[in-house]
C-alpha cells in the first residue's frame, strides 16, 4: 500500500499532468460560476478538451474541473443571489443575506474555507476507503436509499415555517412535479396532457431559477438594503477573516463534511440531498447568534462543506465498482471510457497507484482553487458594491437566459415562468421553497427506491440493518417535527417567521393551501389511471401534498396576525412585461427592452447605459450560442423575419 501512495504521488508531479490539472481548475472554476452551467454541463463540454491529453492526465482534467465546481458555484449564489445548480440554492439563503447586510466578502471565505476542508477531508476518505469500503457498498441497497430520502424530506420540511406541515406539503408537491414524464419502468406518460415535450420531465433549472431567483430579487428590489462592502483592498482582507471565522464552525463543518461523504458513497443519490440534510442539521443543532436564513454563517459553512466532501464520497463506488456515485459522476465515467481508462474493481486491484492518483488530483485541485478564489473574486463581486436596484435587471436577465439556454424544449420558456410564479406565491404566503426544490431533485430516487423496495425486497426490507438505523433516524426526525417551534429561522427561502407573527399575506397563504389541496386530489385522481406500478409514487406524494395543506389551513387560521412580507410591485410589473415579450421579440431584444424599462435604477449616463446592453448581448451570445452549443431564442417575429 506504502507504495502505491508513493507512486501516485509520482505521477501527480509529472508536469504534463500537473498541466492539466491546473486547466481543469481554470475551467471547473469558470463553468461554477456561470448560472446554468456548472458540473454536469461543464464536464460535458469539456470532454473534447480531455482527449488532448494522454489517459491520466485526460482524467486528472476531468476530476479537476469537477472537483472546484461547487467551490466556485458559491460566488454567485452569495454575491447576487444566483443559484447555479439546485446544489448552490442552500448556499444562497444565508449567503446572500449577509451580503445584504454588509458581510459579503465574510461569507466568500466562510464557504472557501469549507469547500477546501469538505473537499480535502472527501478525498483523504477516498484514498483510505481502498481496502474497507467494499462491504459498506454492496450492503446499502434499494431500501437505504428510500429511507435516507425520507429523512432528507422530513428534515428539510422543519426549516422555515412555524408549522412543518406546510414544509411537508410543499416538499409532497415537489415529488409530485418530479413524476411528470415517462415512467421508467413501465413507459407510462404521466401528467404529461399529450405533450412529447414533457415524457423527459420538467426542467431542473427552469424550474428552480423561477422557484428561487425571481422572489429574492423582486424582494431585494422592495427594500432597498443594499450591501456596503469595502473598497477592493479591505474586500480580501474580509474574505481572509471570514476563512478564520469559519472555523468557530468547526463541529458544524465536520458533521457536513461526514454527511456529504456517506451520502456521496450511495450511488445515485446526488449533491442536493447531502446539502440539504447539512443544512437542515446544521440549523438545528447549531449555535448561532443569528437564526438560520437571516445571515447565519453557519449556514454557508453546512452546505458548502457538504457539497465538495460528497465529491470524494462519490469517487469511491465509481472508481472502485465503476458505479457512478451521481450524474456528474456517469459522465466522468464517460469521459473515462472515451480516454481507454475501465473503471471498477479490475482497475482498483491492476492499477492502485492510478486509482489514489485520483484522490490526490481532488486534493490538489481544492488547495489550488483557494488563491485562486482570493486573486479572482474580489473582482468578479466588486459589482454589488452597487445599489441593490441595479443588481437586480442584471440578475433578472441572467437566471431568463440561463432558463432558455439549459432546455431544448419550447416548454422550458413556460416551465421557468410557473416556477417564477409558484415561487412568488410561496414567498407571499409564507410558505417554505426549498422542501420543493428536494422532493423535485430526489423525487426520481424515491420512486425508483419505492419501486424495487416493494417488488425486490418486499416485507423483509424491513428487517435489513441498514433500514433499521436509518429508520430509527427518521423517527427521531418525525417525532421533532410533532413539537411546535417557538422561534424559527427567518428569512429562510423568504418566509420569515418570528415570534411577532409569520411574514406572510395571509388570504394568499389560505389561497395557496387551497390551490395545493385541489391540486393533489386531482392528481390522485389522474395517478389512479396509470396503473400500480407507475402511480404509486404520485398518489404517495399527492397525499401528502393534500394532508400536510389541510393541516396548514386549520393551522393558518389560528393565526393572531401576520406581516406582509417586501415585494417590488413596479419590478414584478417589468418582469412580466419582459416575459411576454420574450416569445414575441426573442430573448435579446426582450432583454435590452427590459433594461431600458429599468435605467433609472442602473444610471443616467447614456455611455454606462451603452456598456451594459453590450455585455448583454455578449453574455447571452456566449452563453447560448458558444457554451451551450444552441440558437438564441428569436421569437416569433424574428422567425417571421428570418424566413
Amino acid at each position: 500500500m506504502i507504495d502505491a501512495v508513493s507512486a501516485s504521488l509520482a505521477e501527480l508531479a509529472d508536469l504534463t499532468r500537473l498541466g492539466a490539472l491546473v486547466c481543469g481548475v481554470l475551467l471547473g472554476f469558470a463553468a461554477g460560476i456561470i448560472p446554468g452551467l456548472g458540473g454536469r454541463i461543464g464536464l460535458l463540454l469539456a470532454l473534447p478538451l480531455a482527449i488532448l491529453f494522454e489517459p491520466l492526465a485526460g482524467a486528472a482534467f476531468l476530476i479537476a474541473l469537477h472537483a472546484v465546481v461547487h467551490t466556485s458555484g458559491s460566488i454567485t449564489p452569495i454575491a447576487y443571489g444566483l443559484p447555479t445548480s439546485a446544489s448552490e440554492a442552500a448556499t444562497a439563503l444565508d449567503g446572500f443575506q449577509l451580503q445584504r447586510q454588509g458581510r459579503g466578502a465574510e461569507a466568500l471565505g466562510a464557504s472557501l474555507s469549507a469547500s477546501a476542508f469538505g473537499g480535502v477531508v472527501g478525498a483523504l476518505v477516498f484514498l483510505l476507503a481502498a481496502p474497507l469500503v467494499r462491504p459498506v457498498i454492496t450492503a446499502v441497497g434499494a431500501p437505504e436509499f428510500l429511507v435516507l430520502s425520507l429523512i432528507g424530506l422530513a428534515l428539510v420540511s422543519t426549516l422555515s415555517d412555524r408549522q412543518p406541515s406546510g414544509g411537508l406539503a410543499v416538499a409532497g408537491l415537489g415529488v409530485l412535479a418530479s413524476t411528470v414524464g415517462m415512467d421508467a419502468l413501465t413507459a407510462t406518460p404521466r401528467f404529461t396532457f399529450g405533450m412529447l415535450e414533457l415524457w423527459d420531465g420538467l426542467d431542473t433549472i427552469a424550474v428552480i431559477g423561477g422557484l428561487f431567483v425571481i422572489p429574492e430579487m423582486l424582494a431585494l428590489a422592495a427594500n432597498g438594503i443594499g450591501p456596503q462592502t469595502a473598497p477592493h483592498g479591505a474586500q480580501r482582507r474580509q474574505m481572509i477573516a471570514g476563512m478564520i471565522g469559519a472555523f468557530r464552525y468547526a463541529m458544524v463543518m465536520i458533521r457536513s463534511t461526514v454527511i456529504g461523504i456517506v451520502v456521496g458513497i450511495m450511488p445515485g443519490v446526488g449533491s442536493s440531498v447531502s446539502v440539504w440534510i447539512a443544512y437542515a442539521d446544521a440549523a438545528r443543532r447549531a449555535r448561532s447568534d443569528v437564526p438560520f436564513g437571516q445571515g447565519a454563517v453557519a449556514g454557508v459553512v453546512a452546505p458548502e462543506a457538504a457539497n465538495n466532501a460528497k465529491e470524494g464520497g462519490a469517487l469511491i463506488p465509481t472508481v472502485f465498482f465503476g458505479i457512478p456515485g451521481s450524474s456528474s459522476m456517469a459522465i466522468l465515467i464517460g469521459g473515462f471510457v472515451m480516454l481507454g481508462i475501465d473503471l471498477g474493481p479490475d482497475f482498483l486491484s491492476a492499477k492502485l497507484p492510478d486509482a489514489l492518483y485520483f484522490g490526490w488530483v481532488v486534493i490538489a485541485a481544492n488547495l489550488l482553487a483557494v488563491p485562486l478564489f482570493l486573486l479572482v473574486v474580489p473582482h468578479i463581486v466588486r459589482v454589488t458594491t452597487f445599489r441593490p436596484a441595479a443588481i437586480v435587471p442584471f440578475a433578472l436577465i441572467a437566471i431568463v437566459t440561463a432558463a432558455l439556454g439549459s432546455t431544448n424544449s419550447a416548454l422550458g420558456y413556460w416551465q421557468f415562468l410557473a416556477g417564477g410564479v409558484l415561487g412568488v406565491m410561496l414567498y407571499l404566503a409564507g410558505l417554505p421553497r426549498a422542501p420543493f426544490l428536494l422532493g423535485f431533485v430526489i423525487g426520481p430516487l424515491v420512486e425508483t427506491s419505492l419501486t424495487k423496495t416493494i417488488v425486490v425486497f418486499g416485507s423483509s426490507a424491513a428487517y435489513r440493518p441498514g433500514v433499521i438505523l436509518l429508520g430509527l433516524a427518521l423517527l427521531a426526525v418525525l417525532y421533532g417535527l410533532r413539537r411546535p417551534k417557538t422561534e424559527v429561522p427567518a428569512g429562510v427561502d423568504g418566509s420569515a417567521v418570528s415570534l411577532e407573527g409569520p411574514r406572510r399575506l395571509r388570504p394568499v397563504t389560505l389561497a395557496t393551501l387551497g390551490l395545493f389541496v385541489t391540486v393533489g386530489s386531482a392528481a390522485i385522481v389522474t395517478a389512479l389511471s396509470f396503473g400500480k406500478p407507475a402511480g404509486i409514487a404520485p398518489v404517495l406524494a399527492a397525499t401528502v401534498l393534500v394532508a400536510g395543506a389541510l393541516v396548514s389551513i386549520v393551522l393558518v387560521r389560528k393565526e393572531r396576525g401576520s406581516r406582509a412580507p417586501p415585494i417590488s410591485s413596479g419590478v414584478a410589473a417589468r418582469l412580466a412585461a419582459f416575459l411576454a415579450l420574450v416569445p414575441v421579440l426573442g430573448l435579446v431584444v426582450s432583454s435590452l427592452a427590459f433594461l431600458y424599462t429599468t435605467r433609472k435604477a442602473i444610471s443616467a449616463r447614456p455611455s454606462v447605459l451603452l456598456l451594459c446592453a453590450a455585455v448583454i448581448v455578449l453574455g447571452e451570445y456566449l452563453m447560448i450560442e458558444v457554451l451551450l452549443g444552441k440558437a438564441l431564442p428569436v421569437g416569433w417575429v424574428g422567425a417571421v423575419l428570418l424566413h
